[in-house]
Order: structure tokens, then sequence, then C-alpha cells
């Protein structure tokens, strides 16, 4: 049997910047009043959201770009550091460098910024739910590929019932089982899940086709003999690109290229 798995945020859901909503707020509870004026030093609503991306929008370009960089949660509170203290990072390890001179607690950061994200789910699904625009193209891959008979899964470093209420027609426009997400809690790394999915379904790691955004989640999985793809529409760099390039990582361009790269590696 072959399994197609899939990263969420970045391949099936442009959430970056939904990602800033919850982690400018986490950011501003964390500091109180010692915060810094960061977006005119409002928190973000449903009701104001739209007017904010305008107002502030090379701002939230440039958080865009920094997206590129995450690796675990704590890295959305250097984020929102770096946008507020104007530095400018060129590339992933100037990030790190950065990153790792931040004297914060990254445990309490990431509790705040998963409650706020709890808390304007609770408020309004719908409504945050549409915060982040899905990549149509690939929701009709994993359409077409489910209609064929393929096993598709989710690995994601989300919660699994965060997303799992998504996965609905009105939705992302088809249903799956909580049991097929397979999340942080199976690991930190994405080669874990693979393992963990390999196992769940009886299938050998060469049986299992993942596309994720993060390079580094590609690098290290790859050698377990899962073949590996990365997302060219996510949140990876051109540079990121060259080095999947260099380490004979095939990149899939674009979303609309999603299917019919993967039904031929299927095939």
């Amino acid at each position: 049997m072959k399994i197609l798995a899939v990263d969420f945020d970045g391949v099936i859901s442009d959430s970056a910047l939904k990602s800033l909503f919850v982690s400018h707020n986490a950011y501003c509870k964390y500091f109180g009043s010692e915060v810094k004026k960061n977006f005119g030093g409002e928190l973000f609503t449903f009701e104001n959201w739209e007017e904010m991306k305008k107002e502030y929008k090379k701002e939230m370009n440039y958080y865009h770009r920094l997206r590129s960089y995450i690796e675990i949660s704590g890295d959305f509170f250097a984020i929102v550091k770096i946008v507020e203290e104007q530095v400018q990072i060129k590339d992933q390890q100037e990030f790190i460098a950065y990153r790792n001179q931040l004297q914060f607690d990254h445990h309490f950061f990431r509790e705040l910024f998963f409650q706020e994200k709890e808390k304007w789910q609770k408020k309004s699904f719908k409504k945050w739910f549409f915060l982040s625009p899905v990549f149509k193209e690939v929701i009709k891959g994993i359409q077409r590929f489910t209609k064929e008979g393929q096993k598709v899964v989710i690995a994601t470093s989300n919660l699994g019932e965060a997303i799992h209420r998504a996965f609905q027609p009105e939705y992302l426009g088809f249903k799956m089982d909580i049991e097929d997400i397979f999340d942080k809690n199976f690991g930190k790394h994405k080669a874990e899940h693979m393992q963990a999915i390999a196992k769940k379904y009886s299938a050998k790691l060469n049986e299992i086709y993942f596309v994720d955004d993060q390079l580094s989640y590609l690098k290290g999985t790859d050698v377990l003999g899962v073949y590996v793809f990365l997302a060219g529409w996510g949140y990876c760099t051109e540079s990121q690109k060259e080095e999947a390039r260099k380490e004979k990582i095939p990149v899939i361009e674009e979303e609309k290229d999603f299917y019919p790269v993967l039904k031929e590696a299927l095939s």
C-alpha cells in the first residue's frame, strides 16, 4: 500500500498571517504594559483584521518572509520581536542566531500561544478558519487521490484536534478521521511521524510519499527511504529550494503541479 502524507500549514493552508494574529496577541500578553507598540499597540480581532492587514502591509509582508524560518512554536516570539525592533534578517542562519540570543521563557510563551489560538477558535471556528486561505489545487488533488482509493494522511506540527475540525465539507471540502492525522505527539521531527505512519498502516517506509514546505523536516526523513517533496508554494525560500535540489529532493514548484507530480510518482 502506498501512502501520501501531507503537511498542513504551508501545504494545505496558508496560515502564516493567522499565526501572526495569535503570536502578536500572545506577545502583548507576555510583556503586558512593557510591550513596545507593534501594530499600533492594538490586539488583533476578527473585526479589525482586514483593516490591520491593509494598514500594516509592510510589516505583514516582512513577517510572511520570516515565517519561512520557523522551526518551533517559540520562533513566533522571535519573529514578532524582529518585526518590532526592525531587525534585518537575511537567512535561516541569521534568524537562528538572533533567536538563540533572546532571553525569554519558551515554554511559557508556547502555552500563551496555544491558549490564544484556542480562545479564537472557540469564539467562532468559521471566522477562525477563514483567516487563512487554503491552497485550492492541493485540496482538489487530495480529493482526487482519495476518490482513487489512495491513502492520504496528515503529518503536522499542530495538535491534531486543533485542525481536525477543518476536515469537513463546509471547510476543506472533505472529511478525514482524527486517526489519520499524525501530530506533534508523534514526535518533534517528521521522520518520527513517518515511522508511526508506517507502523499504523503496516506499510514500508519506501511506500510513503511525503510533502512538506519545510526543508528541515524533509532532510532526515528521506534517509529512511521515504519519498520526499518540497512544496514550493509554501513558506520555503528560494535558497531552500536550491538547497533541496542539491540534496536531490524534488521541488513541486506550484500548487497546480501537486496532483500531476505525485500522480506520476505514485504510479
